[in-house]
């Protein structure tokens, strides 16, 4: 049987460490103890100067696959380097300092092969290491993850699966010019090819603690973010943003309090340029862009109401108001609770 799966492995699990000895044993046996087995796990153990080679070594489970690097190439060579050494028909991504749950693999397959125009799938997450246990559910909507991409990242990357061969015909792989926002970069990348999604059920955890990039790196992270947005900004609607431009852009998921009247004006004033052009470039769906920028419009008033009837009353006159979809709950609620905080106040 392990011969087989050496040979004809279902699955590649793909996990870059470096210095990771602190979770690396649970990580790793998260991976082992799966549900479904087919698979091989493809470690990628980049220059560590810790003991993470000793844990590695340390399990005589024959799925898995050290490769050491000489010194360390960093975590995009790494990922790069995995993808093209992996067997598997689909690549799960595993990060070091998370966790998997035992049915992550099953669920992911039986789903990618049913949904066989699908070339990655997320899915939701607990998030451990805070103080409160919670969980991160993005959406699942193909076509409003495909626009919520031009906003911000829907998809957690240790989550994923991936179909390998959609990567190789559309030549698609991490880009070391976005550090740090890599996997935000190769969705947005993606999109164009292939539609991706997030599997409706919470299939790891994932762990906030220091040394997270989102933490150390942060600047460096948003700023490669920004830049990202600003790529699909030009390509997918043909829009050359100014300076301004990009910080109201980048004000759309930054909804707290601002200089209200200049505020909210820019924020209308981009939101309708951003249906304009998209009904010139046809990149994004409709009804479903509207939809999304119906429900900014509507968090960004929300937010910077301030209890004042007037912003109410911008708001609903509005044109971006119509499309708003009140049969999504958290839009009805949302709508119910900014038109009380107004009117009551």
């Amino acid at each position: 049987m392990d011969k087989i799966i050496k040979e004809n492995p279902k699955i590649t699990v793909l996990m870059p460490v470096f210095n990771g000895e602190k979770y690396l044993k649970e990580a790793i046996e998260s991976v082992l103890n799966q549900t479904f087995t087919n698979f091989e796990f493809l470690i990628i153990n980049d220059g560590s100067t810790d003991s993470t080679e000793k844990i590695i070594k340390s399990y005589s489970d024959s799925r898995i696959k050290l490769i050491n690097n000489k010194k360390n190439i960093g975590v995009i060579r790494s990922l790069n380097k995995g993808l093209s050494l992996s067997k598997g028909e689909y690549i799960a991504r595993m990060d070091a300092d998370d966790i998997s749950l035992p049915k992550r693999l099953e669920i992911q397959v039986e789903f990618m092969d049913k949904n066989p125009q699908i070339g990655i799938a997320g899915a939701w997450a607990k998030i451990i290491g805070e103080k409160k246990i919670r969980c991160s559910k993005p959406i699942v909507n193909q076509e409003k993850i495909k626009i919520a991409l031009l906003f911000k990242c829907p998809m957690i990357h240790p989550s994923v699966i991936i179909r390998k061969n959609f990567l190789v015909k559309n030549n698609l792989n991490y880009n070391i010019k976005y550090k740090h926002a890599e996997d935000y970069d190769l969705w947005t990348r993606a999109i164009k090819y292939f539609p991706i999604t997030n599997i409706k059920k919470t299939l790891i955890q994932y762990r906030i603690h220091d040394s997270n990039i989102s933490k150390t790196q942060s600047n460096n992270q948003n700023e490669t973010a920004t830049q990202i947005r600003v790529r699909q900004l030009k390509e997918n609607l043909k829009i050359n943003p100014t300076d301004e431009d990009i910080t109201i852009h980048e004000n759309i998921y930054k909804p707290e309090s601002h200089e209200i009247k200049d505020f909210l004006e820019n924020e209308e004033n981009w939101f309708n340029l951003l249906k304009n052009q998209n009904k010139i470039t046809n990149f994004y769906k409709e009804p479903e862009f509207s939809q999304v920028l119906s429900q900014r419009w509507l968090q960004i008033c929300s937010v910077n109401s301030n209890n004042d009837w007037k912003i109410w009353k911008r708001f609903w006159r509005s044109s971006l108001r119509k499309k708003l979809d009140i049969k999504e709950w958290k839009n009805c609620e949302l709508l119910i609770r900014f038109f009380i905080k107004c009117t009551f106040k």
